[in-house]
């Protein structure tokens, strides 16, 4: 069964639609590293307005380069739904840049976003932490492994 693209990204970002309306409460993104300061092996928690765990940034390496800028080395962003033991999607990024202004990170080498069922994968990425949503540019993969899901 062949399917397009964009009913694809549709059925799999419907749920990440519902998530956005439910995150205008977020709680700020708490990065404990001082300006001009590198840390590794950094995890941090980000909580929806119910106090749930709705993401974790997890990064070998992440530094302060300013009073809005941080850079991170090998990031994985793990994004929770109902079951905080249990992250429903992955984001990889060998490097990325966080501006907490915009609250956006930016990646401008290869990265991933996983699933259960799928793996989409660009040549830069620019992931959205308040709505948990992500854009991918250059050439995009994606493979879907289990497609019994998807039929109408």
């Amino acid at each position: 069964m062949r399917f397009s693209l964009s009913v694809l990204l549709g059925l799999l970002l419907l749920p990440l639609a519902a998530l956005a309306e439910e995150s205008a409460g977020l709680s700020p993104l708490e990065i404990p590293v001082a300006i001009g300061q590198s840390v590794k092996e950094i995890r941090v928690p980000h909580h929806n307005a119910q106090g749930k765990l709705s993401l974790r940034l997890n990064a070998e390496r992440a530094e302060r380069s300013s009073s809005s800028a941080f850079t991170f080395a090998d990031l994985r962003i793990e994004i929770f739904d109902d079951e905080p033991d249990q992250a429903s999607l992955e984001v990889l990024l060998p490097e990325a840049v966080f501006d907490q202004n915009t609250r956006r990170l930016v990646s401008d080498r290869r990265s991933v976003i996983k699933g259960e069922t799928l793996e989409i994968t660009g040549s830069q990425l620019e992931f959205d932490i308040d709505t948990r949503t992500s854009r991918l540019r250059g050439p995009v993969t994606m493979v879907v492994t289990a497609s019994d899901a998807l039929q109408p």
